[in-house]
Order: structure tokens, then sequence, then C-alpha cells
């Protein structure tokens, strides 16, 4: 899942082919080699399937790593199990089954009232089918070039989106593509009503604290070795991505284990070290 897509010269008609049709042929080939997951060790809380194990993440990314020489171990990466990376029924990664978690809590929180405007950036096919379908949720997907989302936009002018009119922003693995990433940050908290919160997710190394950006770094192996992956443009510090958030005003909560429970994260495959980040617009007093 990335934020600025590849496909953005295609034509609209041919981009949203070419997309369904490789989405179709995907689910096809999942169909096809469930039987082997399927178990009672483990559930997927995105598509509700009971496995016996999740997938690891690609052969091919490993070696891409590798061969560029990425200068962390995916290991010390903070919300990633490398070993249960995806479910094998809807192919949901281990942070967008952390997020079903937390929304299936919040959802039963909403009454019968008015419905909630949720903005999911660069969306997932599996969770976007997940949150759409909820009778209390108006769910719109946003990108800036993606050519099958609700809405094209820019997250760093969102102009689109009025002051004080978005309930939840799913952010996940978007701001490190995202030049001025502050901006961004200063936009959701723009757009969100009082009382509302975005998930904002990046990838984050354990020890890691001060982020490191340079704009010398401007070619594809460079941005590998560094930053982990051609088309990121930072890698985070853990203490300077909550700074961010809380300089453009929000207050930032950490969920992890201790929060959803260790045993409801072995069962949904999301490792223990696993943290979700919620960015609230708080309620002025």
């Amino acid at each position: 899942m990335q934020y600025r897509s590849r496909d953005g010269d295609m034509d609209i008609k041919n981009n949203i082919v070419y997309v369904t049709f490789k989405e179709t042929r995907k689910a096809v080939i999942r169909k096809i080699k469930l039987s082997q997951y399927l178990g009672d060790d483990y559930g997927c809380p995105v598509c509700g399937v009971r496995l016996k194990s999740f997938k690891p993440i690609w052969k091919s990314y490993r070696r891409k790593t590798a061969e560029m020489g990425y200068v962390y171990p995916l290991s010390s990466i903070e919300t990633f199990n490398e070993d249960a990376y995806s479910c094998p029924s809807c192919d949901a990664s281990d942070r967008e089954r952390l997020f079903a978690l937390f929304f299936d809590e919040v959802f039963r929180g909403f009454d019968q009232g008015p419905r909630r405007r949720l903005v999911e950036f660069a969306p997932s096919t599996a969770l976007r089918r997940r949150l759409s379908r909820h009778p209390q949720v108006a769910y719109r997907s946003a990108d800036i070039i993606r050519q099958t989302v609700d809405d094209r936009v820019d997250i760093t002018d969102m102009a689109l989106y009025p002051n004080n009119s978005i309930d939840i922003f799913l952010c996940s693995h978007v701001l490190e593509h995202v030049e001025d990433d502050r901006k961004a940050m200063q936009e959701m908290f723009r757009a969100l009503r009082p009382g509302g919160f975005a998930v904002v997710m990046v990838p984050l190394i354990h020890g890691v604290e001060e982020t490191h950006e340079d704009p010398a770094f401007n070619t594809p192996e460079l941005r590998w070795k560094y930053f982990g992956q051609d088309d990121h443009v930072r890698q985070y510090g853990k203490t300077d991505f909550v700074k961010r958030l809380t300089s453009a005003g929000f207050h930032v909560d950490q969920l992890g284990a201790d929060y959803f429970g260790p045993d409801v994260f072995r069962r949904a495959g999301i490792a223990q070290d696993s943290i979700l980040y919620v960015a609230r617009k708080t309620v002025p007093s």
C-alpha cells in the first residue's frame, strides 16, 4: 500500500480495469491456497477466518532490503510481524488487523445518531471493505494519485474537507512518502471535528528516537538503505514522530498489548511490541 502510486499516468478506465483484474487474480489465488492455512490457533479480525498460521512477509522484500543494505534489521521495526505478516484469506497485514481490533471497539460505542465520517488514505482492499460496510460510518477513501478512490486529494492541502468536518482519519504508512509531513498533520487536525481522532502510523525503529531526513538522499539506493524503501523520504524516530503530532495540536495515545491484551495480539498475529498511535483533537474546555 503506497500513497504515491506508479500508475498515475494511466487513464481512469484502464487504471480501474487493471486494479480490478489484479485484485481479483490475487483473491482467486488466495482462495485456492487457503485450505492449507485453516485451523483454530489464530483468527483474522478483518475477515473473521480462523487459521493455523498467517503468511510471512514476501521473500522479495527480505531480499531487497538485504541487497540494498538497509541499515536496520527487520526485527527492529515496530508493529511489524515479519513471520505472520498477512492473512492468507483477505491479505490484511498485521497493522491492518490491529486497526480492525481498534475500530471494533470504537464502533461498539457509536449510538444511532448521524453517521461518522471516516476518511482512509491509501486504502487497503480488505480493511476498506470492512470499514465501508459499517452502518454508522460514512466512509471515503482518499489518495493523491490512485484513481480507484472516492476522493483524489493531496493530504497536505485538503480543501475538499471543511474545518471540523471529519470524525476519523486513518493514515497508515503515508506520511513517510510526503515531503511536508507537518503540513499534512496540520491539515488533518484542521479538518477533524473536536472530539475526533486520526489513527496515524509510520515505520518506526526500536531505539531510534530522532527522525532522519536528508534531501541529499534522493536516489532509490540511498532511500532503500536509510529509509527502507525507494519512495520514503525519511526514517521517523519515535519521540520526534509523537512530537510532530503534538505540535500540530493533537493529544497522542499509544495503545499496545497492555491495552488490547497479549493473547488478543497473539491470536490476531500481531507482534507483542506493536503500538497503535491515536492522535486526538480534544474538545476545548
